[in-house]
């Protein structure tokens, strides 16, 4: 798992105070810097201000759920620029369909364990990152320094 290199920005969303704290250890033993949010319009505010790199997001909030925080997020249908993850205790098909349909790239059922999360995060870094260069441009570039 590779998100200790890049100090990665997390925001995690969950109103479970245990949920919360769990991830934030996880993440932070990870290397990343981790941002907490109770509620759709604080995680949406966290977003403004910390601008993170992936967000983790249970589905059933007070007020604003989770659905509302990924139309928000994507209020032109165009995608959401960082990963997200979402998470909640009984998600249905239909769940999954409308998270991904809104945005969201990968749905995580609770409960689950800190390192299934953590893996989860850091295969959609996996798999968004730039390319990497074929080997004879990397010879060749060394070769020119």
């Amino acid at each position: 798992m590779n998100l200790e290199s890049q100090g990665r920005r997390i925001l995690i969303c969950d109103v479970d105070r245990t949920v919360l704290e769990l991830l934030q250890i996880r993440f932070d033993l990870a290397g990343c810097h981790t941002f907490v949010a109770r509620t759709g319009a604080s995680a949406l505010e966290t977003v403004r201000t910390a601008r993170p790199a992936a967000m983790i997001l249970e589905l059933n909030l007070p007020e604003m759920d989770g659905f509302d925080v990924l139309r928000a997020l994507n209020p032109r249908g165009e995608g959401i620029h960082f990963p997200v993850l979402v998470m909640g205790k009984k998600l249905s098909a239909e769940d999954i369909q409308r998270a991904v349909a809104l945005g969201a790239r990968d749905c995580l059922a609770k409960p689950f364990s800190g390192a299934d999360v953590l893996e989860r995060v850091a295969r959609q870094f996996r798999r968004h990152a730039p390319p990497a260069p074929p080997l004879a441009a990397q010879s060749l570039r060394t070769a020119m320094v």
